[in-house]
């Protein structure tokens, strides 16, 4: 226990907890979205009166946009983040998203028609996108190795953690006749922006930014930042040399074609692979519309469904950060695929019985749970942990651009088509309900079977130890050699 307490400075703890208050936003501002469009005061605001039913109602397109629009402007700002975290640094990207997060969401808060909405969300989805490009990156840049995949995790944990937060407030707030019921919800995304803001230049920016640019005298004042204070200077010396002759292998220009050369290209399509099927199972049909869903079934408080989905989500991601370090990757991953996979097709199954079956809603709102539980295990949390280690740090940036380009596009497919499976009182609809399970369990046996073969072991492994693994043949080798490798290096280090 005592070796593992000198792996962390006051300074590393403060800057991974600020950087999981940043992520904790992108929970709330997406879990705020979601809940608050169930809520009967948004729906008047938003909706039209229909005089056949005597009812509010936002039609199935209003809502497939309100849903899926997000795709586009979160990959602007993918583009956006990965280009300002390359060129100025990780915390100038975080300064400057935050900043602008503050107008995007004022937007959002004052908006009175559907248009107002909905470029309001699109515009905010643009900070959530540079929040994808550098937070996942910065923690696994400042970890220790081996504590990469635990730090990663805090992450998603962050980010789950504000989406209960914020359904958790839905909950209380749904209640309200006025527009404050959802206007509340929305004010809060205002509140981490402006602390963050006026907290990032207190944190050291990543020692590999910095080498990777052939700044050592900066690079060398991160590390010693990230120390522990009574780590000697021969030993934080010692350990820069290591990082030094790892990253000056990597000082070379890459271009985009570099992405699919020998050295690479099967990291690229892991990569980009892994974020496809974080998606394909259908984990956007439960975070976006699972308290509509649950809401048609006509089963349970579909708020408190929720706040119960993000429950077990955070104590699925606790487990996992508590043994990603020690059970690996690829267990998490194989784990979590097979779960998924029997959760989803029994949820297929109850879909098939008849619509008055009270039980079998229960089942399936069951099964969502259980499906989400085991999302978190492992394809939620893993994927971005994965996408921080396997690419060449070089091209990381490119290597997550198209990585979650695919990754949004496929969950503007399903954001966008679930309204019109949800009904069949509307033209060109249909009503699948629980029986969309048989769908995404299908994808989500595929996922298993990538996994299986695709997703290689990367755990300890520092992240440009990777290169040298790949350096001959561009396939995943036997971990150990990088072991050999880290060895060889302190031993030439000590000479």
């Amino acid at each position: 226990m005592a070796s593992q307490k000198k792996e962390f400075s006051s300074v590393l703890l403060f800057s991974t907890a600020l950087l999981a208050l940043s992520a904790f936003n992108y929970g709330l501002s997406d879990q705020a979205f979601s809940s608050c469009q169930a809520m009967d005061s948004f729906i008047r605001q938003f909706g039209k009166y229909d005089a056949s039913t005597d009812a509010w109602a936002i039609p199935a397109l209003y809502t497939s946009m309100y849903n899926s629009i997000k795709a586009a402007g979160q990959i602007v700002g993918v583009f956006i983040g990965g280009y300002v975290s390359n060129t100025w640094g990780r915390r100038m990207c975080i300064f400057t998203m935050s900043i602008y997060a503050l107008g995007s969401a004022s937007v959002i808060i004052s908006a009175t028609t559907q248009a107002q909405l909905q470029s309001g969300r699109a515009l905010h989805y643009i900070y959530l996108g540079m929040q994808l490009a550098v937070i996942p990156t910065f923690l696994a840049e400042l970890a220790p190795a081996k504590n990469r995949g635990g730090m990663g995790v805090i992450y998603w944990l962050s980010i789950k953690a504000g989406g209960l937060f914020i359904t958790g407030v839905a909950r209380a707030t749904k209640k309200m006749t006025t527009d404050a019921a959802w206007r509340i919800p929305f004010g809060l995304i205002l509140v981490i922006p402006f602390v963050v803001l006026c907290l990032v230049w207190f944190i050291p920016e990543s020692p590999r930014w910095y080498l990777l640019r052939d700044r050592h005298s900066e690079s060398l004042e991160s590390l010693i930042r990230l120390k522990p204070k009574n780590s000697s200077e021969e030993q934080i010396h010692q350990d820069f040399e290591i990082l030094s002759a790892k990253v000056a292998e990597q000082l070379q220009k890459k271009s985009f074609k570099d992405l699919f050369n020998r050295q690479n290209r099967q990291r690229t399509f892991v990569v980009a692979a892994a974020n496809f099927f974080q998606q394909a199972t259908g984990q956007a049909f439960a975070s976006q519309y699972g308290t509509l869903f649950v809401k048609q079934l006509k089963s349970v408080n579909p708020f408190s469904v929720t706040l119960g989905t993000n429950a077990v989500d955070i104590g699925a991601i606790i487990i996992t950060a508590s043994l990603i370090d020690v059970v690996g990757r690829r267990a998490l991953f194989h784990t979590s695929s097979i779960f998924q996979t029997i959760s989803l097709m029994t949820m297929g199954g109850l879909g098939t019985a008849d619509s008055s079956n009270l039980d079998a809603k229960k089942g399936i709102v069951a099964m969502l749970l259980i499906f989400s539980f085991s999302w978190s295990l492992g394809w939620a949390p893993l994927v971005y942990v994965l996408g921080t280690e396997l690419p060449s740090s070089p091209l990381r940036e490119m290597t997550l651009q198209i990585a979650y380009t695919v990754k949004l596009i496929t969950e503007f497919a399903v954001t966008f088509t679930y309204p019109y499976m949800e009904t069949a009182d509307t033209p060109h609809h249909v009503d699948i309900g629980g029986r969309l399970g048989f769908i995404y369990g299908s994808l989500s046996a595929v996922a298993f079977v990538f996994g299986w073969f695709c997703i290689p072991e990367t755990r300890r492994l520092e992240i440009e130890d990777l290169d040298r693994q790949l350096a001959l043949d561009g396939k995943f080798e036997d971990i150990e050699e990088s072991k050999q490798f880290e060895r060889a290096t302190v031993k030439e280090v000590s000479n």
